[in-house]
């Protein structure tokens, strides 16, 4: 007779993302219901979310049936008070999650622009808020030749285009407002490259981010390590994203003074990598080594709670 564990409970449960979502509703909005950004907040995460879930739906990112990956992604943001309240970071993270969605459709297709196109424009969109997520856009580029197969001459114009859109709108809109001239001024923030100083970091952002990143290559190796198991399609899904996490655990790395917003996208690449890792991995101790992993991220979120940032 086969042992159901609180792994296997958790990892194939149906009630497992609505339990999850119910929680990060008490946990993000208790501590001040009256706060009408925690609230918007919330509203983008749990959108956020949803994507995540319907580019797991459409893709068949896990081998079984799961909601892991959406799960993952909503407890790694309910034990992270410190980006609860809503911000504009939060747009590049659902700007990524969704050009995912986009590029993966590409695959191999015979005509691949119309996609290219989509994907960039999300990228791009996304780094009006945050610039350096465009390398990820460039990141893209690697991946249409090597994994998707879809990279030629044409869809490599449809990106540019993609990508240039949003730029064009956000001038034209400068131009109306008549501030053209420093409509683009905050770019040359990012071209004046400094050694990371991770003293100026609180230490439970210190402690968050280091955690993550901890999970993060646990994550990583095992996929690499086991890769064989999925299917061809389905890896190749999976170097796009293992291609992101490097360039974002990198952004991290090197961007301390924008932790938060690195954190953010980075959970949200995470959440794929992890939940693949807990949902699919195996070993005599791994179910001991899944119940280990999850006290210490409900540690990690009491501890955060306790020590708020700012």
């Amino acid at each position: 007779m086969q042992r159901h564990t609180l792994r296997d409970r958790i990892v194939t449960g149906s009630f497992t993302l609505p339990v999850m979502a119910v929680l990060t509703l008490l946990v993000w909005v208790i501590p001040n219901p009256e706060d009408i950004m925690r609230w918007v907040g919330l509203g983008v995460t749990l959108l956020t979310a949803y994507a995540i879930m319907e580019l797991n739906n459409r893709n068949s990112l896990l081998r079984i049936r799961s909601r892991l990956m959406s799960t993952t992604y909503l407890m790694l943001m309910a034990i992270c008070p410190m980006l609860h309240g809503w911000s504009e970071e939060m747009i590049p993270g659902l700007c990524l999650i969704m050009s995912y969605g986009v590029l993966f459709a590409s695959y191999q297709q015979v005509r691949p622009q119309g996609y290219a196109f989509h994907a960039f424009l999300l990228i791009s969109l996304g780094s009006l808020f945050f610039p350096p997520l465009l390398l990820c856009g460039v990141a893209y580029f690697v991946s249409m030749i090597f994994q998707l197969r879809t990279f030629t001459w044409r869809s490599f114009t449809a990106a540019l285009l993609g990508a240039a859109v949003p730029y064009w709108g956000y001038a034209a809109y400068a131009i109306w407002q008549n501030h053209l001239d420093t409509a683009f001024l905050y770019l040359t923030d990012w071209f004046h490259p400094a050694l990371p100083d991770y003293s100026r970091l609180p230490l439970p952002m210190l402690v968050t981010c280091g955690t993550v990143l901890l999970f993060s290559l646990l994550a990583f190796v095992h996929f690499f390590h086991t890769a064989y198991n999925d299917k061809i399609r389905t890896r190749m899904y999976f170097y796009v994203i293992t291609t992101q996490e490097v360039l974002l655990a990198a952004g991290m790395l090197l961007l301390p003074d924008h932790a938060t917003q690195t954190l953010r996208l980075l959970i949200i690449n995470s959440s794929l990598l992890i939940a693949h890792y807990y949902a699919l991995g195996r070993g005599r101790f791994f179910g001991g080594w899944f119940n280990v992993s999850l006290l210490l991220l409900i540690a990690l979120g009491v501890y955060n709670l306790l020590f708020p940032v700012g």
